[in-house]
Order: structure tokens, then C-alpha cells, then sequence
């Protein structure tokens, strides 16, 4: 092949074009020359500018277009008002008497479309007959057959062995006859209907009458079987479904399940639509080594109030001999003033809560609970409060009172539980000068914190109830029956706070009055009360660069902070030896704890302290998203003089030392993470707390994770006041855990974990689960073995099947998945289709 370029010079077809231009341009000059004198004048400076003269033109009400990511429905049209159109390669016939559409024959009318290769339609007797591959279309409902006819006008009509499709819900069948009864009711002879794929046909629903109300988003049938990989397992005289996800009273798929306690355990729940903001389940219960269990639960919801009150009840355990029960109540209410979004009270209001819950004995979580969490729950609260923000010149101040009671469960008979003081009442007030919410300043870049000094006062009265009757022999939990403690606090502070650094100099006081009545006179002191005042310095640094050296290891702009910090406080010395305590225990000695000033959480106690705390915080940060990709801390507080007061009394010998803590948390881009935290004491060169964890997720579905956790406890004073026993140092907490979550196949994911107790070489938990993903179906299952107390071991077997849009059963393991495997990532759920999905 020869390539050819064109040669320099001149080509007819250009040259022409240049001699046409010159010849016209010289025409042009000719007469641009006589009138030069006659160039208009220059713009009028604006302030000289008339009212009519603008530099770009009004618009009036032309509406400028502009990108949408959008799609919007238009305003509903009735059918008495709607068009027809029509199309097709051949149409003829008789005016007003009848029309043939022939070749791709279609008619339109508002959403519907009907097509086929032949339609003829009568528009006096207004009658459609369609022949040859006739097809119906409205919303996101296909109906497909050989012929049909149909009633224009009255949406009615029929249509022979046709096959449809409901595209809400991804479902699928064919079907004897169809009648349309209206615009929204579809009636089917002897049809199928099915979620899956024509390729993977695993499942089906046959029914003899099918009824499908796109209104009302319902499918109603009878003589219903099921078949699964062409096995019948089910068999319905009448049933009802949604073929939406509005709510809908019924029957909800049956949840199945096996433990080693309960045996064969099945519920039924049936659903009970008793408003938009109420609803009510009811979940009879058959466990066939204890008996039948009637459960219930009624969620109510509106503007000022919402809750949730359950409660079940066994008459007879067959393994006890008893009746067994459970209730719970939880409700919140605003009893005046407004209420902003979420339900959240407005400034002003009073708002009030309830929480009851309470069981028939100790072994009830353990016995009839569904999951982990609440077979471990050893704690009932019944519990009335509310909070009222005062007004007007009041406005900085907010009272409340609550009144509680505590039933404590004793599941371990080796490891008994000590029971609460019961609050009857607690009455508080408290003042803050700074009430005003975080601003924006004039530019809007920055929020304007409030300044100036800063004033907190609040009193505190409780009445202490000794109580032990509801408590299944629990250890007492202090010497009194009866104690009324009034605590008063105050503080000063002067926060100066800039981007760049903050420090807040503080100054505050607590006094605690105490009229107590012990259990036998004469047994311990009187109650004692204090009054401290401490003063603290808090103070730190933000400082940042760009950190083009991690660019390379993170791929993209990388910022790098040094944030130093250093705390300051000093509170003297006040024996509080004969002071109970009824609400206060340790704060722990974590990265948090270790910059404030009382290392007690509670009213009971105030430490004596004169350290100082320094601590210096790194992170990395991406420049532009402002994600935290990496942060270290570390700590150290320096005591000039120990600590000596302690929980149960004084520090016999109080030591200057304090442990070093660090803490870092990482995040890569391959979606790993580690988190580690250390206390380290060097008089001991051990760490006293090590904690670390790590996890993998490459994928959605994909995750490794390990866990580590060690703790050593110092030696805990004996107290007559408190009811506690002197105890050794000990490490009380070696444990380790692995789980994850990993696919096999395209369609089975394994996933499973364990956790083990060094100290008592016992295995505290262990899960093994299987998740089998079909196009329309997905079975899960899981073993779970946990220890729950000493003597006790709960064995579940949970397995449920879930067919894509249409039902499930069994017990539903996935709450015990997401518990035990952190990152577990269930099947997802099909997207939902979209109005406009199935346009014609």
C-alpha cells in the first residue's frame, strides 16, 4: 500500500476560497471608510446608567435549565380525562364504528400500553381484541399471552394462558386465565408464582385462584402448595401475602429452632396493623420441654410520646413445676413545650420516662432468651423519671427526679451478684451559664464557641432503699437500710479556646451530707460527710503539616498532627474512710480517665490528688476527605504526692508511680485495621492491660478478625461499710477470640468463632455458620455453644430459609452472626425496582 501527502503550493478549491474572501473584504472597506465618524459611543459610567439599561438582560419568568439527578412523576391524570393513542404499520377501518391496528399494534392510555401483532377494537361497545403475542403493560406489571380482549374504558378484560411478571417484588409466574376485575385487581386460574430466574427454577408457589391487588399492594390465594426443587413442603387452604413493603396484618413466616434446654422451640408471630403508629405482634411460643408461652408486644409512636410494652408468660414449666413471666415498658413523653427532629424535647419543655422491665427468677434470660446478649443479662431497672429545662431568667437551669428500683439475678451460684441501693427518689437541679448553642460566626467557615467564664452548679438529693427481697438472696450491698445523701457541686471555669491551642484554668468545690441508718445499731461508724475543693489546669496544642513522605505509601495527600496535652489538678486530702459508698465505683485507668481530676465515677468519693498528666496525640489525616487513617497516644501522670484515698477506705501505702498507657489505632487502604491499648508498670515491668484487636475486610462478605485481652487487678480492700471482702491481686482477664467471615463458592460463605479463657482453660464461646445464597433463596445456619455461667451452657441450633419476595422460615440467626462476627455481612437484599424500570 503507497501513502501519499499533499505537496506545498496552492490547490484550485483553496485558492479560490482566498480570492473570494479578499475580493469581498476590499468591498466591505469601501464602506466601513465613510462612516468611521459615525463609531457609537462608549458605555455611560454605571452610576450615570439609566434604569432601563442593564448589562445582562432580565429573564422575567423564563426558567433557566439546569442538570437534575432526578427523574419526577407528574401530577396523576383520571382515566375519564386521559388520551388514547395509537400506533402500528397498517391501520383502517370505519370511523367511530371500528379501528384495525396491524404490525406492532399498540394502545396507550394513561400508564397502560397494550401490544400486539393484530388489535381490533370497537370503540362502541369499547372491546380490544388482541391477537398474536398480546401483552399488557401498567406500572411495574407485564402480562403476556397468544390473545386477549379487554375493555378500554373499564380497565377489564381477560387474557388466555398468560405468563406475568411483578417486577416490585422480582416475582415471576404463568397461569390458566387471567381476568382483570379493574385497573388493579388481577384475578389468575390455576397460576404459578416464583422469585427466580427461568434458568434456576428452585422454588415455586402453585395456587388454584390467585388474586393480585396492586392497590391495596396485597396477594391473596387458595389451595397454596410449595415446592422446592419440585418437592411440595407446604401446603396453604388460604393464604394472604404483600407484594409490597407496606404493613399488613397477618400471619409473619414461623421462626424454628432447637437448644439443648428447650428442645424443639417454635413461635408463630401474627402481626396486627392497629394504626400508622401502632402495631401490635403476637407470639404464641411451643418449646416441647416446657410448655406453651403466650408473648406479645405493642409499639406506639407519635409526635410527643412513643414506647414499647412486651411481656410473655409460660402457666406451667413443665422442668420446674412454675409459672414463668416477663415484662418490659419503655416509653418516653413530652409533657409540654416543643419537639424538634428525632423526637428530640426543645428547650423549655418537660419531658418524662419510663423504664420497667422485671422476670419470675433468675434462670429466666438463661431459659427463654433468643440471644446472647440477653442470656447473659443479670440486671432488671424499673425505673420513673422526668427533666424540666426552666424559663425566662431561669433558663440556665434544669431540674429532674426519677425514682428506681433493681431486681438482680443470681444465674451463678458460685459467682453471686451484689443487688444496688433502690432510689426513692433522687431530686436534682442543676445551673450552667453557657446554655447558648454552637453558632457559626459571620463568615460561616467557623463555629463561634461560647466564651467567657463558665459557671456549673447543681444539688443532688437521694434516698438510698435497702431492699433485698426481689433480689434471689443477693449479697447485701452495704451495711445501711436507709441513707440520705445531699451532694452539692459548684465550679468556675475560664476556657480561652483558638484553633491552634486551648487552655481552661477551673476551680470547683463538692460537699456530701449523709443521715444513714445501718442494719444493726452500733455496727459501723456514723456516715461521714466532706467538703473538697479542687482546682485544675487543662491545656493543649493542635498542630499540623503536610506529610508529602506518606504520599507515597497512602496515594494520596496526607496530613500529620502533634497535639500535645498536659492536665494539672490538685485536690487535698479529706479521709472519707467512714463514708459509704452507694452509687461509686473505680473510673479505670484508661487514655480518658487518666486527664481528669477524681479518679472515681459516682457521688460517693472525691481522691486526693496533686499530678500532673502529660500526653501527646499523633494522627494522619487525608487532606481532602479528612479521614482518620492513623492515631497514637500516649500518656503518663506524674503524682507529687500518692493518692490516699481509696474505694473502701484509706491507702495503706500510697505510692508516686503511675503506669505509662498507649493507645493506637490504624486503618490502611487494603481495609485493615488494628487497634491496640497498653498500660505498662514499670516497678512490675508487666503490662497491667493489653488489649489488641485486628480485623481484614478486603470485600463486602470477606473479614478476618482477632482479638486479645489481659487484665491485672490490684489487691481490693476489705470494707464493713460496703459489704466487700479484702481481695489478692490477681489477673482476672486473659481471653482470645477469632472469627470471620469467608466465601467457599460463588454461593456458600462459611463464617464461625472462638473464644477461650486462659486462666480457666475453657472455651467461653464457640459459633459455626453456613449462609447458601441462590438467586431467590438463601438458607443460613449456625451452631452456638456459650458459657454463660460457671455451671450453665447454652447449645443453640438456629437454620432459616428465606425465599427472596415471598416468605421465610425458621429461626433467623443473623442477630447471632452480626453479634459473634464482627464486619459480618448478611446476603444483600435485591434492590428495589424503580417506577420507571418498566417504561414503554
Amino acid at each position: 500500500m503507497s501513502h501519499y501527502r499533499r505537496r506545498a503550493g496552492l490547490c484550485a478549491p483553496l485558492f479560490l476560497a482566498i480570492t473570494l474572501r479578499v475580493m469581498l473584504g476590499a468591498i466591505l472597506l469601501q464602506v466601513a471608510l465613510p462612516t468611521r465618524a459615525q463609531a457609537p459611543a462608549a458605555l455611560p459610567p454605571v452610576s450615570q446608567a439609566t434604569q432601563n439599561f442593564t448589562l445582562l438582560p432580565d429573564r422575567g419568568n423564563v426558567t433557566v435549565l439546569k442538570l437534575d439527578d432526578q427523574l419526577r412523576v407528574g401530577k396523576p391524570i383520571a382515566d375519564g380525562e386521559a388520551l388514547t393513542f395509537t400506533s402500528s404499520d397498517v391501520i383502517d377501518g370505519v370511523v367511530e364504528r371500528d379501528m384495525h391496528l396491524k404490525g406492532r399494534a399498540q394502545m396507550r392510555r394513561n400508564g397502560a400500553v397494550l401490544k400486539a401483532d393484530e388489535i381490533t377494537y370497537n370503540p362502541d361497545t369499547d372491546i380490544a381484541d388482541l391477537l398474536g403475542n398480546a401483552e399488557l403493560s401498567k406500572g411495574n406489571t407485564i402480562f403476556k399471552g397468544p390473545k386477549g380482549q379487554f375493555r378500554v374504558d373499564a380497565r377489564e378484560g381477560s387474557m388466555d394462558t398468560p405468563a406475568y411478571e411483578i417486577r416490585d417484588t422480582r416475582g415471576s409466574g404463568v397461569a390458566k386465565k387471567l381476568t382483570i376485575e379493574n385497573s388493579d385487581i388481577f384475578v389468575f386460574d390455576k397460576a404459578t408464582y416464583t422469585t427466580c430466574t427461568p434458568d434456576n427454577m428452585d422454588w415455586h408457589f402453585t395456587a388454584s385462584t390467585l388474586e393480585i391487588d396492586n392497590e391495596q399492594k396485597e396477594m391473596v390465594g387458595t389451595h397454596g402448595v410449595m415446592h422446592f426443587f419440585d418437592v411440595p413442603i407446604a401446603y396453604m387452604p388460604y393464604f394472604t401475602a404483600p407484594t409490597g413493603g407496606q404493613r399488613r396484618t397477618g400471619l409473619l413466616p414461623p421462626v424454628a429452632g432447637y437448644s439443648k434446654t428447650n428442645g424443639l422451640d417454635i413461635t408463630q408471630p401474627y402481626y396486627v396493623n392497629i394504626a400508622p403508629n401502632r402495631d401490635l405482634l403476637l407470639l404464641p411460643r411451643e418449646m416441647n420441654h416446657r410448655g406453651f408461652m403466650l408473648g406479645a408486644s405493642y409499639r406506639f409512636l407519635d409526635r410527643e410520646y412513643s414506647g414499647i410494652a412486651t411481656g410473655e408468660y409460660l402457666p406451667y414449666d413443665k422442668q420446674t413445676g412454675t409459672n414463668r413471666w416477663k415484662y418490659d415498658w419503655q416509653q418516653r413523653q413530652v409533657f409540654l413545650g416543643g419537639v424538634g427532629p428525632g423526637g428530640t424535647p426543645l428547650p423549655g419543655s418537660w419531658s418524662g420516662y419510663a423504664n420497667m422491665a422485671r422476670v419470675s427468677d433468675s434462670l429466666y434470660p438463661t431459659d427463654f432468651s433468643q440471644s446472647i446478649a440477653g442470656q447473659v443479662t443479670s440486671q432488671f431497672r424499673q425505673e420513673l423519671g422526668t427533666t424540666k429545662q426552666l424559663t425566662g431568667e431561669l433558663s440556665n437551669w434544669t431540674v429532674g427526679a426519677k425514682a428506681a428500683s433493681f431486681q438482680t439475678l443470681q444465674p451463678d451460684p458460685n459467682n453471686l451478684v451484689q443487688a444496688p441501693y433502690n432510689i426513692l427518689p433522687n431530686i436534682t437541679a442543676a445551673y450552667n451559664s453557657q446554655l447558648s448553642p454552637v453558632v457559626s460566626d459571620a463568615s460561616g467557615k467557623y463555629l463561634a464557641l461560647p466564651s467567657g467564664p463558665k459557671t456549673t452548679f447543681s444539688t443532688d438529693y437521694t434516698r438510698f432503699a435497702y431492699a433485698l427481697g426481689s433480689n434471689f438472696n443477693a449479697p447485701p450491698p452495704g451495711a445501711y437500710t436507709q441513707a440520705d445523701r445531699t451532694v452539692l457541686k459548684g465550679a468556675l471555669a475560664l476556657p480561652q479556646i483558638t484553633p491552634g491551642y486551648y487552655i481552661t484554668p477551673t476551680v470547683s468545690f463538692q460537699s456530701n451530707t449523709y443521715n444513714a441508718t445501718p442494719y444493726i445499731s452500733g455496727s459501723v461508724p456514723n456516715a461521714q460527710g466532706f467538703t473538697i475543693p479542687t482546682f485544675s489546669l487543662d491545656s493543649g496544642l493542635a498542630i499540623e503539616r503536610e506529610a508529602s513522605e506518606l504520599k507515597g505509601f497512602f496515594g494520596r495527600d496526607m496530613l500529620l498532627t502533634m497535639e500535645p496535652r498536659a492536665f494539672y489538678a490538685f485536690t487535698p486530702y479529706q479521709s472519707q474512710a467512714n463514708t459509704p459508698v452507694f452509687d461509686t465505683a473505680d473510673a479505670g485507668f484508661g487514655v480518658s480517665q487518666i486527664f481528669t481530676a477524681n479518679t472515681f465515677v459516682g457521688n460517693d468519693r472525691v481522691a486526693d490528688s496533686n499530678a500532673a498528666t502529660l500526653g501527646l496525640t499523633s494522627r494522619m489525616i487525608e487532606a481532602y476527605s479528612g479521614a482518620e487513617r492513623a492515631i497514637v497516644t500516649l500518656a503518663q501522670k506524674q503524682q507529687f504526692t500518692g493518692q490516699k484515698v481509696g474505694l473502701n477506705g484509706n491507702i495503706a501505702n500510697p505510692t508516686t508511680y503511675s503506669d505509662t498507657l498507649g493507645s493506637a489505632s490504624v486503618r490502611l487502604l487494603g481495609n485493615f485495621s488494628a487497634d491496640m491499648f497498653g498500660q505498662y508498670n514499670t516497678q512490675l515491668n508487666r503490662f497491667v492491660q493489653t488489649t489488641v484487636g485486628g480485623s481484614w475486610r478486603p470485600t463486602p462478605g470477606r473479614s478476618l478478625n482477632f482479638g486479645y485481652r489481659n487484665v491485672w487487678s490490684p489487691p481490693i480492700q476489705a470494707s464493713s461499710q460496703n459489704n466487700q471482702t479484702a481481695t489478692p491481686s490477681a489477673t482476672t482477664t486473659d481471653q482470645y477470640n477469632i472469627s470471620g467471615q469467608w466465601p467457599v463458592t460463588r454461593e456458600v460463605s462459611v463464617l464461625g468463632r472462638w473464644g477461650y479463657d486462659a486462666l480457666t482453660t475453657r472455651t467461653l464461646n464457640t459459633l459455626v455458620g453456613l449462609e447458601w445464597t441462590r438467586d431467590c433463596w438463601t438458607f443460613r445456619g449456625a451452631y452456638s455453644q456459650a458459657l454463660n455461667t460457671s455451671t450453665i451452657t447454652t447449645t443453640q441450633i438456629l437454620f432459616q430459609i428465606e425465599f427472596r419476595g415471598f416468605a421465610s422460615a425458621g429461626s433467623n440467626p443473623v442477630d447471632i452472626m452480626k453479634l459473634n462476627v464482627p464486619g459480618y455481612m448478611p446476603t444483600s437484599k435485591p434492590i428495589p425496582p424503580s417506577i420507571y424500570e418498566n417504561y414503554q
